[in-house]
């Protein structure tokens, strides 16, 4: 009954947008939609970290610099970018750029939008970015020049993110009150312009008519991009299957054999810098307790989870918060790192003798915060049974995708200013093509607070200085010398446990082509480079 339930339920909500995906008027030209699995922040890139916002702001907003498929950093509104020493970056900034609204881009914009970002007041989450940033100046009439405090091993690559697109000064300053909210939109310099957002149900993109490039604005077939907000598994996978929308990006890993099976559609599968994690919550009891999370990170059957419902959407964890996409150079040395590693293998016997260790011999009661998903159901589901034989009883609380964001990022303080929950299963991807997107995100003590994401509220002073160290590192060999003494603090500590590293699933619609794929695909997604398939 319940199925049956579900099912009608689906098709009544699919029924509201039956006729969006792929829709044509000769006058107008193409309707293309696209299906997010929840609703986006703002539209706004300076708040775009999560893979749903910047689906929505990558197409509205523009930075200096942007990457190509293959992760080169290449000029976007810039003409050319260098590095002239350790400390200074200089942008040939292009003369030629307008806004969606029709007037000039110019330095102080650039410059105002830079600083925006770097300002912790400045609405953005971006500032810790630019936190060795000394300043931003206009060293020429479209030349930008930026002095950092120290060198960096992975600042090149910021600009590249929600923290470098350029906005329209004027715009924000008459709209600073509601900026990227529903009434206040946003100007921009992208291929598409902000037309509206209703709150829950869709986001409403027009071509930008004034778009700067105009061999791409003549290229570009989709007059109208609309992003259906669809929440609830199944009826974002029969919108694929009817047509109702042409592409996700934010599929079901326990439905891909059924989409596979479409049609209608072309699956598209890309290693990525995504992971999802077990985070305990270590200022927090029982998780307090480094024998309890040792004893967790025991008691999990992960290749067997992974074996029977990951599939080929992931491949299995290991003792790293990072995957082999972000590797990099050093693609040999992180494997053999993970030979010869501790693993959190599953050995029952080792967990129980932890616990025996612990201040909880006798097991303990505690809350799973999850988001509504149905592999979110699914690894709670396993973690819950798993731990039985521990005498460890877990609550599992299911909440909205919005709602599960805001606990991942501290959102929610219990009485003594601590995140409010036991543990929680979680993800984080990389901004940018660097390991440190994962590291410093999940591990730095400065995250583990209030609007952090740190989810495991991880904090130790040794790893706060390998953190700094190997950021600062312009030395790769040195650099990862002390990327491998600050994995074996934290793989000893376990705050976290990784289930598995993303292999992202896409569909897009047969009708259409063109959409590029690599492992930062999706923080780039220029829709205005689809095509209609021959």
């Amino acid at each position: 009954m319940k199925k049956i339930f579900t099912l009608a339920l689906a098709f009544t909500l699919i029924g509201g947008i039956a006729f969006a995906g792929g829709k044509k008027d000769a006058s107008k030209g193409i309707t293309f939609t696209i299906a997010l699995s929840e609703d986006i922040r703002a539209v706004d890139a300076g708040v775009a970290w999560n893979y749903v916002t910047n689906q929505v702001t990558n197409q509205i907003t523009e930075g200096l610099v942007t990457l190509d498929t293959n992760n080169n950093i290449v000029p976007e509104l810039a003409r050319s970018w260098r590095q002239a020493d350790d400390l200074t970056y200089i942008y040939e900034v292009r003369d030629d750029i307008t806004f969606s609204d029709g007037s000039k881009m110019t330095m102080d914009d650039v410059i105002f939008s830079l600083n925006r970002t770097k300002d912790p007041d400045g609405g953005t989450y971006f500032s810790d970015f630019f936190a060795d940033v000394v300043s931003f100046t206009a060293t020429g009439p479209w030349q930008l020049t930026i002095k950092l405090s120290q060198p960096s091993a992975v600042f090149k690559y910021f600009l590249t993110t929600g923290a470098g697109r350029i906005i329209s000064k004027a715009y924000y300053e008459k709209h600073s009150s509601d900026f990227g909210s529903a009434s206040g939109g946003i100007v921009a310099t992208g291929p598409f312009a902000y037309q509206s957002w209703t709150s829950g149900q869709e986001i409403v993109l027009k071509k930008n008519t004034n778009y700067w490039n105009k061999e791409k604005l003549a290229a570009n077939i989709i007059d109208t991009l609309v992003f259906k907000i669809i929440p609830e598994d199944t009826t974002r996978v029969i919108a694929l299957e009817t047509g109702s929308v042409d592409f996700c990006a934010n599929l079901p890993i326990d439905m891909l054999d059924r989409l596979t099976a479409a049609k209608n559609l072309n699956m598209t599968a890309v290693d990525t810098y995504s992971l999802t994690f077990l985070a305990m919550n270590t200022q927090r009891a029982p998780f307090d307790d480094l024998n309890v999370r040792k004893a967790v990170s025991h008691a999990l059957n992960l290749p067997e989870f992974h074996r029977t419902i990951i599939k080929g959407a992931g491949s299995v964890g290991t003792v790293l918060p990072f995957g082999a996409a972000l590797y990099g150079e050093n693609a040999s040395g992180w494997r053999s790192y993970i030979a010869s590693a501790p693993k959190y293998d599953y050995d029952l016997a080792k967990a129980k003798s932890f616990l025996a260790q612990s201040k909880y011999p006798n097991g303990f009661n505690c809350v799973l915060i999850i988001s509504e998903t149905s592999i979110a159901s699914q690894r709670a589901l396993f973690l819950q049974e798993a731990l039985k034989a521990l005498n460890i009883n877990v609550e599992i609380r299911k909440m909205s995708g919005d709602e599960h964001d805001t606990y991942q990022m501290g959102g929610v303080q219990d009485a003594n200013g601590k995140r409010d929950y036991d543990m929680l299963i979680g993800g984080w991807e990389a901004d940018y093509p660097d390991l440190n997107g994962n590291i410093e995100i999940l591990f730095v003590s400065s995250q583990a607070g209030e609007d952090g994401y740190n989810a495991a509220a991880y904090a130790n002073p040794r790893i706060d200085s390998l953190i700094e160290q190997q950021r600062s590192s312009t030395d790769p060999v040195r650099r990862f010398e002390i990327q491998k003494q600050l994995m074996d603090i934290a793989i000893d500590d376990v705050p976290y446990v990784v289930f598995d590293y993303t292999i992202r699933q896409s569909a897009l619609n047969k009708k259409y082509t063109g959409l590029a794929v690599s492992p930062a695909w999706l923080w780039v997604l220029p829709a205005q480079n689809i095509r209609l398939a021959q």
